[in-house]
């Protein structure tokens, strides 16, 4: 039972960490594209994606492992 809360609590950690990393990244490219920030704003950008992603793998990783967002190991 405490895997699959851990689990739960991995996929929350997964889905927040997309939804405040990749949003800001997207909008990010379209204000440039739309002309209202410059070119190098793309570069932030790609490196708050890159984070937003590889932060959701990890945490996805974990919750298909049964694994808490805040342990290395299950317990």
């Amino acid at each position: 039972m405490i895997r699959i809360v851990d689990g739960m609590a991995s996929m929350l950690a997964a889905l927040a960490s997309a939804a405040l990393t990749l949003p800001p990244a997207w909008f990010t490219h379209l204000a440039v594209r739309g002309g209202l920030a410059p070119v190098w704003a793309y570069a932030p950008a790609v490196l708050l994606a890159g984070v937003g992603l590889v932060l959701t793998a990890a945490f996805g990783r974990k919750a298909l492992r049964g694994i808490a967002p805040s342990r290395d190991r299950a317990r």
